[in-house]
């Protein structure tokens, strides 16, 4: 029985729940011409020659942006290869939301409006995400409907097969379920860090801190454990501890607003605010949702002494007020 329940929970991990598009592998890809969010004609043909990933997907889904996220990183490998990756979605999806996780996660590939959703029907999208994958000879080679643990490892495995690189049995056996490892300290430390950001909106810091040390311990690489636990520390003034959290998260992640939003609180916390205030204006920087950025600049200013630009800081803290809150917000009450 025991043998039974464990294959079960190993096909629903890895298998979808369904074909991704209507395309049949082997299908000459439907071509589009169409545009950018920023008013480029790109059209499909213009990457003939090319294997070419086309990613459709939405802005209020964590799988989209996994797969997003997953897909860019396989190309900065890939792309001196010949790969390119479009993504699509839909006309009434949220642009802004778009383009801020494009900024917050460095994606640089285009992303398309299908404002009459012609793409999706000439491909059948059945799914989100769907991912695409397209020869070189403009042929739909394979795909992957959601966004399944296997993920990055099937896309890595479809890019390299088309590339010659491995052959037909090796692709099998990359894409087995049984050879298939699921990393437990991804698993683990996502579990905590959601159980963490629980105890936080309940205000249960002592508790809270506990489970982030534990998430950050789980996978030291997780680079929203380590900036949820620097946000605690400085709820905690422990200042210290909170600058090296946010510290080591800067290194893995040097593009995290929050992440050096952090470090000038904790900078601040430290008195050092020629420092805090460098590593704040940094943070303000391309940042979609600075307000809290603008507080903590207000709060060095003030503490160093400056009631003018103190002042200034504040009030583009309030202008920059809006409904959706970023992580620092939702952690550390405006005193």
């Amino acid at each position: 029985m025991i043998r039974i329940i464990l294959s079960l929970v190993i096909f629903l991990l890895f298998t979808p729940a369904s074909d991704a598009i209507s395309i049949s592998s082997g299908s000459t890809a439907p071509d589009f011409t169409i545009n950018s969010i920023d008013g480029k004609r790109i059209a499909l043909n213009d990457y003939k020659g090319n294997i070419v990933v086309i990613i459709f997907w939405r802005t209020d889904q964590e799988r989209s942006v996994l797969a997003l996220q997953d897909a860019k990183d396989i190309h900065d490998k890939y792309k001196s290869k010949g790969m390119e990756i479009i993504s699509v979605m839909e006309e009434s999806d949220n642009k802004e939301d778009a383009l801020m996780i494009f900024k917050n996660k460095g994606i640089d590939y285009p992303l398309l409006i299908d404002t009459e959703r012609k793409i999706y029907s000439d491909y059948g999208v059945r799914v989100f995400p769907t991912t695409v994958i397209i020869d070189k000879q403009g042929l739909v080679a394979y795909d992957i409907p959601s966004h399944p643990l296997t993920y990055k490892t099937k896309l890595r495995g479809y890019i390299k097969k088309i590339l010659g690189e491995i052959d037909e049995s090796e692709l099998e056996e990359t894409l087995s379920p049984h050879k298939e490892e699921v990393d437990k300290s991804v698993l683990d430390a996502s579990r905590l860090y959601n159980l963490a950001m629980k105890f936080t909106e309940s205000r249960i810091f002592d508790t809270a801190i506990d489970t982030a040390v534990k998430s950050v311990n789980a996978n030291p690489e997780m680079v929203e454990s380590r900036i949820l636990l620097g946000f605690l520390y400085l709820e905690t003034k422990e200042a210290d501890k909170a600058l090296e959290a946010f510290q080591k998260a800067v290194e893995l992640d040097p593009n995290s607003h929050d992440a050096k939003t952090g470090l000038g609180g904790a900078l601040i916390l430290k008195g050092d605010f020629d420092k805090a205030i460098e590593a704040l204006n940094s943070a303000a920087v391309a940042n979609p949702y600075p307000q809290m950025t603008y507080y903590e600049l207000g709060k060095a200013y003030e503490l160093k002494g400056d009631k003018a630009k103190s002042s200034e800081m504040y009030k583009k803290a309030i202008e920059k007020l809006i409904d959706k809150k970023i992580l620092p917000a939702s952690i550390t009450k405006c005193d």
